[in-house]
């Protein structure tokens, strides 16, 4: 099984979503990349301090921008924002079954998980918490209805 996490710049959501559901899912391949992504984006220090509190360690990461074929290889195909989900909807119908807000996946419920980037302190922690929670429950979707 290959999930494909897709954000704006991919150095903040959708590459933590990617470490977070790599953590929860061993086994299955999690990769990430960015509608906007430019591999001369750095991961923010606050980003690799947010993972070391789930216990990901940072091991290095390029801001990878979305192709055609990343779409075709995933099973599933989780986007940050309701606005993610239509432009690729739009682009690429015939992905459309596999493509999902990664809320309305995990939790029934289509809410933009809202870039952290910009944000400090509790703020950012906040959105980071969401964000892991958003995963968590993915994962244990995942788990029972197609790893069983």
């Amino acid at each position: 099984m290959r999930v494909l996490c897709i954000c704006h710049a991919n150095i903040c959501r959708s590459f933590m979503a990617q470490e977070f559901l790599k953590k929860l899912l061993p086994g299955v391949e999690v990769f990430s990349r960015g509608l906007y992504a430019d591999p001369s984006y750095m991961v923010p220090d606050k980003v690799v301090k947010a993972l070391s509190q789930y216990d990901v360690v940072f091991t290095g990461h390029t801001s990878t921008p979305l192709t055609a074929a990343d779409l075709a290889q995933a099973d599933l195909i989780f986007c940050m924002e309701q606005a993610h989900v239509a432009r690729l909807e739009d682009r690429y119908p015939q992905y459309s079954d596999k493509l999902w807000l990664l809320t309305d996946f995990a939790f029934d419920n289509a809410q933009d998980l809202q870039d952290p980037i910009g944000l400090e302190g509790r703020a950012f922690e906040k959105q980071v918490t969401r964000l892991y929670e958003a995963c968590e429950a993915a994962a244990k979707r995942i788990t029972k209805e197609f790893l069983q």
